[in-house]
């Protein structure tokens, strides 16, 4: 049997050292030392001592998952590995997430519903990155199926179409085909289907400028021309032609820009 012979409270407020017979024996919490009373002249039996230190893991696995739950909303699986790198054991892990998702501290099902809602007010992910985003932070398949399928059609679009005119406002000086082609890859990029992407792209009702892309056209096919001057003839009109068709101009205008400066050139 030991006996408790002194107290001291840490810099670190809430936390105390516990010594045995004038020996320093191990730090604790303040709810640690009220749920055993423990005060100088205590006699502990070794089992006691025990017990204290295995309150003691868990009392510092709650209050490390209740801060990193604190500065935003976490899932079960954060929270785990969180503690796991503690190197928090197992069950004193399972023990502490069990507490705080019957406190509805730790809730998943709340969780994903509103990371849904986040993304509907202001995200850019579509159906299918949301649900993979879910399924990164540890949300069961069940519960990130079902928080996606609660989205109309109607939230989607509205979501498809503020990246489609993101998209949009980046790329109005390129071409008309390939600004399509980048709103068009930046949707799928973002999760959205065929489907919703066809629409959005169809609801920003973009028209080609001809007059704009001529000038474009022309910009950028003597920009190339200046580039590819390292070749002759034949193959350095092919690799500007390459270079302009991979950009989304049109080839009978592209033919007609490279006619003159061929002509031009010679």
């Amino acid at each position: 049997m030991q006996t408790i012979t002194k107290i001291t409270a840490q810099k670190r407020r809430g936390r105390y050292n516990i010594f045995l017979d004038d020996k320093y024996a191990f730090p604790v919490s303040e709810s640690t030392l009220i749920k055993f009373r423990l005060a100088k002249g205590l006699e502990l039996e070794p089992a006691q001592v025990e017990a204290i230190k295995n309150e003691e893991v868990a009392a510092v696995a709650k209050a490390t998952a209740l801060n990193y739950i604190s500065h935003q909303m976490r899932t079960v699986h954060e929270v785990r590995q969180r503690l796991r790198e503690d190197e928090v054991p197992e069950d004193v892990i399972a023990q502490t997430t069990d507490q705080l998702k019957s406190l509805h501290v730790l809730d998943d099902e709340l969780y994903a519903d509103t990371l849904v809602r986040d993304n509907l007010a202001m995200g850019e992910r579509g159906p299918r990155q949301v649900e993979q985003r879910l399924r990164t932070k540890g949300i069961h398949e069940r519960l990130a199926a079902a928080a996606v399928a609660q989205v109309t059609p109607a939230q989607w679009a509205e979501v498809a179409l503020r990246v489609a005119q993101k998209t949009a406002r980046r790329t109005t000086r390129r071409a008309f085909n390939d600004q399509q082609n980048k709103i068009r890859l930046a949707l799928m990029q973002k999760g959205f289907t065929t489907d919703q992407t066809t629409a959005a792209l169809a609801s920003l009702a973009l028209d080609r400028d001809d007059e704009a892309e001529a000038g474009l056209l022309e910009r950028e096919a003597t920009k190339q021309w200046r580039l590819k001057r390292k070749y002759e003839g034949y193959e350095r009109t092919q690799r500007v032609r390459l270079a302009l068709l991979r950009k989304g101009f049109q080839n009978d205008a592209i033919e007609q820009v490279l006619q003159r400066l061929e002509q031009e050139d010679e």
